[in-house]
């Protein structure tokens, strides 16, 4: 897709998550979408099947607009697929997590009254085991078992194509969870307006990426910057290399086989990367890496430049790789901001730029907006955007200002430039003897250490100081360092009151995460908060 056509396409209001694969195949005609091991897959396919999966909603299942259905199967490309066919007969798509628990998902189809389930036979006998279990009413198996499930269906002849649904850009079309580090998830009701709200980064992405380039992206589907990505990657004519659980090994030998240019995913992932110490000849042909949905630390930053290359020179000369970092929320339907990180603009790293249309500003504890330079909270809107909660827009109350800007709970720098440096969470900074010791800082001195794997910051309750910053860490395989190690290291690094108290070093693997690969601080001060006197 040239530039001109990404212009236009990003432009043009007409387009809704609900027509945009018609849209597509109508401007494009027929192009390569996406490439894995068994071969190229086809915009026609993609178009065919999401408007058989349509027909089948609408004719078999009696779906109405506006009616919710779940998506609660093993994580592939059919549930993207699924998502934009809900989309496409105007129902509202709730992606789920396959790793929710029964629990959770009882509790996520009653809050959100969904009684449509679209899974397969593996995700339902591992995690429901009975239909009993669910108050659900229409049931979907969507797998390759050669039997179907007592009191299901499956997708069938639906008959001719309806047309796209035609949806109001400001309604709810998908309910996406909050990653619930502090609690329960909670469904923010995304329009296709905010789901498409950062169009505009098709164009940016277009002076790195294009039609040539393969994109190997390893996120859960369930997950708001899934599909966003997908979502933009269609839109800028980039292709795709699916992976539905990500695993090191697998995604170095699709990399290598397959040419992958740009990989995009989570920084637990690029930090596993990057950790299983690849043969750089393996990566060789990466020209992108793009971190989203949270912090990537320096220390992997830094250690990805040195695999890839945005060009080669010759004498075996190179251009170390684009870093990209997409910011984005639940709330805000996916991406913000994106940071663009140059090897020979050594001050990029973490910096990021507001996608248009959306506006960022930096506010005290007032909302009054603060002066270059100055720390507060990250705050964000754009016009026609009303972030609320599904069935709930009380709970929302709290998310926008007076004037009606989105309160992110991140803190925040910005430059005499306009560009925006995150440097933490707002709940994450540790009140210490009058100090403010942001988590962020200290878990960048610890992965600084050669021996440590990764690190969470934390603070702990304590008699005289409030608080004092403790934290937990795992070490490379064959490590040796302890306690007393990591516990001079900090000193040497940091003032005395942001210097840890206690770090305790965890068996790999052991640092608590949800779902979606994020930290769950709340975890570890349960489990160590009776270790400081």
């Amino acid at each position: 897709m040239n530039f001109i056509t990404r212009y236009n396409l990003a432009r043009d209001r007409q387009v809704t998550v609900a027509n945009l694969v018609d849209e597509l195949r109508r401007r494009k005609g027929d192009c390569v979408v996406s490439v894995d091991e068994t071969g190229p897959f086809r915009l026609a396919e993609l178009h065919a099947d999401v408007c058989l999966l349509d027909a089948f909603l609408r004719r078999r299942v009696g779906l109405q607009p506006g009616q919710p259905v779940a998506i609660y199967r093993t994580n592939d490309r059919r549930c993207f697929h699924w998502f934009l066919a809900i989309l496409r007969a105007g129902g509202i798509a709730v992606p789920l997590n396959p790793q929710l628990s029964l629990i959770e998902v009882r509790r996520i189809l009653a809050g959100s009254g969904t009684n449509i389930v679209v899974t397969d036979k593996a995700i339902f006998e591992r995690n429901i085991l009975t239909r009993d279990a669910l108050d659900v009413e229409t049931w979907i198996e969507d797998d390759d078992a050669a039997t179907t499930m007592d009191g299901f269906i499956r997708v069938g002849d639906a008959g001719a194509p309806f047309p796209p649904a035609i949806i109001d850009p400001s309604a709810t079309v998908a309910i996406f969870h909050t990653s619930g580090t502090s609690g329960f998830p909670k469904g923010a009701a995304i329009s296709s307006r905010a789901l498409l709200g950062a169009r505009a980064s098709t164009v940016l992405t277009g002076a790195f990426l294009g039609p040539k380039d393969l994109a190997l992206v390893a996120l859960p589907w369930s997950h708001i910057m899934a599909v966003s990505i997908a979502l933009y990657g269609l839109m800028a004519g980039i292709r795709g290399c699916l992976m539905g659980r990500f695993d090191a090994g697998r995604a170095l030998d699709l990399i290598e086989r397959l040419g992958v240019t740009a990989v995009v995913g989570v920084p637990a992932m690029l930090a596993k990367l990057v950790n299983s110490e690849p043969d750089p000849r393996r990566l060789r042909s990466v020209r992108v890496w793009l971190s989203a949905s949270d912090h990537l630390p320096s220390e992997v930053r830094e250690r990805l430049h040195r695999f890839g290359a945005l060009v080669r020179l010759p004498g075996g000369r190179r251009i170390p790789p684009v870093l990209l970092n997409g910011y984005g929320m639940v709330e805000l339907g996916g991406l913000a901001m994106m940071g663009i990180e140059l090897s020979f603009l050594r001050s990029s790293g973490g910096l990021c730029l507001p996608v248009p249309p959306f506006q960022v500003r930096i506010a005290d504890e007032q909302n009054r907006r603060m002066k270059a330079g100055a720390t507060g909270e990250c705050q964000i809107r754009r016009r026609g955007l009303a972030p609320h909660y599904w069935k709930d827009k009380d709970k929302a109350s709290n998310l926008l200002t007076e004037d009606g800007w989105l309160r992110t709970g991140d803190l925040a720098t910005r430059n005499r430039l306009g560009l925006i440096r995150i440097v933490g969470r707002i709940k994450d900074v540790i009140k210490s003897g009058g100090y403010s010791v942001y988590a962020r800082e200290l878990e960048e001195a610890l992965m600084a250490h050669p021996d440590t794997a990764g690190a969470v910051a934390f603070g702990l309750p304590h008699k005289e100081k409030g608080e004092v910053p403790v934290a937990a860490v795992e070490l490379h395989a064959g490590s040796a360092a302890g306690e007393g190690d990591l516990l001079e290291w900090c000193r040497q690094r940091l003032a005395a009151y942001k210097a840890p108290r206690r770090v305790w070093i965890l068996d790999p693997g052991s640092i608590p995460q949800n779902h979606n690969g994020k930290v769950l601080r709340r975890v570890l001060r349960e489990r160590f908060s009776e270790k400081i006197a």
